[in-house]
C-alpha cells in the first residue's frame, strides 16, 4: 500500500508488496528503498482505481516521470516490481501480468531490493518457512513429491502431506494454468514455483486460479523412491 500525497492510500494493481507482517523484517525496508527510487521525481497517476471497504484505492495506475522527458509514462506496479519493490501477481489482463512476471525475473536476477535476501524466495518443502508466510502473498519453490486428485489437483512439496505445505488447483484451473492434456502425475519431481497468499487449510497452501501462479521452471527429475506413493493431501473429499 502506498500513501498519496492528498493523503489518500493506493494499492496497485499488479504487485504484492511487503507487511510490517512479514518474518523477515528486512524485507520492508528494501521494498521501501526500491519503491523511494521509483517515485523520485515522478508522480502517481491513478488510473481505474475504485475505493475498497478500507477507503483504499484500487487498481492499475500509471507513473509519470517528467524528467525522463515529454512526461513518460509506464505501469506503476511494472516499475516498482522491476526495482525490486515487490511480487508480480497475476492480476489484470494477460498482457500486462507477463510483463510484471518478466520484470520480477528481471529483479530477482539483478538482486535488486527484496531480490537481495535468500528469504524472497520460500522454500516450498519448509513447512515452518510457509508456516511463517500464513495470510500473506509469497512467491515459494520446491519439487513436487505427490501430484494426482479428481475434481481438485493436489500438489504436494513435503514427505508429512497432512500437514506440510500444499498447491490445490480445481480440474479446470489446472487445465487454464498448465494444460488440459497435461497428467498431473507427471509433475511429481518436477521444480515448480507458484504465487499466491498463503493460508491454512490444515497445513499451509496455496490455491492459484490464474495463468502465471503457478509455472513448471525445471523438468521432470527422478523422485526418491520412498516418494512415488505419497498419498493426495487429506483435503481431498
Amino acid at each position: 500500500m502506498l500513501s498519496l500525497a492528498d493523503g489518500k492510500s493506493l494499492v496497485p494493481e499488479g504487485i504484492a508488496l511487503p507487511t510490517r507482517l512479514w518474518p523477515d523484517r528486512r524485507m520492508l525496508a528494501l521494498a521501501g528503498a526500491a519503491v523511494a527510487s521509483v517515485l523520485d521525481g515522478c508522480a502517481i497517476a491513478p488510473a481505474a482505481a475504485v475505493p475498497d471497504r478500507h477507503g483504499r484505492l484500487v487498481g492499475p495506475a500509471g507513473l509519470v516521470c517528467p524528467a525522463a522527458g515529454e512526461g513518460r509514462r509506464e505501469d506503476l506496479a511494472t516499475a516498482l516490481i522491476r526495482a525490486g519493490a515487490g511480487y508480480a501477481t497475476a492480476d489484470g489482463d494477460t498482457t500486462c501480468a507477463a510483463r510484471r512476471l518478466d520484470a520480477e525475473a528481471q529483479a530477482r536476477g539483478a538482486r535488486r531490493g527484496i531480490w537481495s535476501l535468500a528469504t524472497a524466495i520460500a522454500q516450498a518443502g519448509d513447512e515452518q518457512a510457509m508456516e511463517e508466510r500464513l495470510g500473506l502473498f509469497s512467491v515459494a519453490e520446491g519439487k513436487v513429491l505427490a501430484a494426482g486428485g479428481r475434481d481438485r489437483i493436489f500438489l504436494n512439496f513435503g514427505a508429512r502431506w497432512k500437514q506440510d505445505f500444499t498447491v490445490m488447483l480445481a480440474r479446470e484451473d489446472f487445465a487454464t494454468i498448465l494444460g488440459d492434456r497435461l497428467d498431473p502425475a507427471i509433475l511429481r519431481g518436477s521444480l515448480i514455483q507458484v504465487r499466491g497468499v498463503v493460508r491454512d487449510e490444515g497445513g499451509p497452501a496455496m490455491a492459484p486460479r490464474r495463468r502465471g501462479e503457478v509455472l513448471r521452471i525445471e523438468g521432470r527429475v527422478d523422485p526418491a523412491p520412498d516418494t512415488q506413493a505419497l498419498p493426495s493431501r487429506r483435503r481431498e473429499r
